[in-house]
């Protein structure tokens, strides 16, 4: 893993990187030059292969944005000539920051947002979940947690659609809410545990405009027992 974050630091300039990790529990990936800026953060969890996992996945999140950037049509491009000071120029942004909830002392999950520029209007904000078996430091999918997993989406579908529909108000689109919304995995791909149940996120656009900002929904776990979950991941005992 130290082999890997030091051949993806030493691809840029010397002096360019400058990684850190504000705390102990934390590691960062800093990296700057004139069009970019780079800053992504991620947790050490304390289990060794959670936290080798995590930060492949951070090492992986900075080579494709620079890649992106490489590519012709990927961000701004180096100056060539007498730079135009009537040209307004951008600096490439990726920034990634991250939350952490604890179902039990069994299971974790790291919420990460994840904000680029490479021009326009405005950015870009995603979410992405990584839920781990703290024990065996395995990643976990929807099939881990619920036996049934399309009984659990259309548990998820129903529930969302209820809860956002009373929330966004004025925001509220009916298309971009039931299609965000529906029975589709890739629509919960960003799932949370948490020691009630669940938190679904909802990145801008998907159920809502981008003025109406991301959105959130917990589901209590009582709603989804249909789904058969599994309980001990939620320190549950029968």
């Amino acid at each position: 893993m130290a082999a890997l974050l030091a051949a993806l630091l030493c691809a840029a300039p010397a002096g360019a990187a400058e990684p850190g990790a504000p705390r102990d529990d934390e590691a960062s990936i800093t990296l700057r030059e004139d069009d970019f800026d780079i800053d992504v953060r991620y947790p050490r969890l304390g289990q060794a292969a959670v936290d080798d996992d995590l930060a492949r996945w951070a090492a992986h999140v900075v080579a494709a944005f620079r890649q992106g950037l490489a590519e012709p049509e990927g961000g701004a491009q180096p100056a060539t000539g007498t730079p135009d000071p009537n040209v307004h120029r951008f600096v490439n942004e990726l920034k990634v920051t991250y939350a952490v909830t604890r179902a039990s002392a069994r299971a974790a999950t790291v919420t990460f947002s994840i904000w680029t520029y490479t021009g326009g209007a405005h950015g870009n904000l995603d979410i992405i979940t990584l839920s781990y078996d703290m024990a065996s430091g395995a990643r976990l999918a929807l099939g881990d947690m619920f036996a049934d997993t399309e009984g659990a989406l259309a548990l998820l579908a129903s529930y969302c659609y209820d809860a956002l529909a009373e929330t966004l108000g004025e925001d509220r689109a009916e298309d971009m809410l039931r299609g965000g919304t529906s029975p589709d995995a890739d629509n919960y791909a960003s799932l949370a545990l948490t020691p009630e149940g669940v938190r679904v996120h909802f990145p801008p656009y998907q159920v809502a405009p981008w003025s109406a900002g991301p959105q959130q929904v917990d589901v209590p776990l009582t709603e989804l027992l249909d789904a058969g979950p599994r309980l001990d991941i939620w320190g549950v005992t029968r």
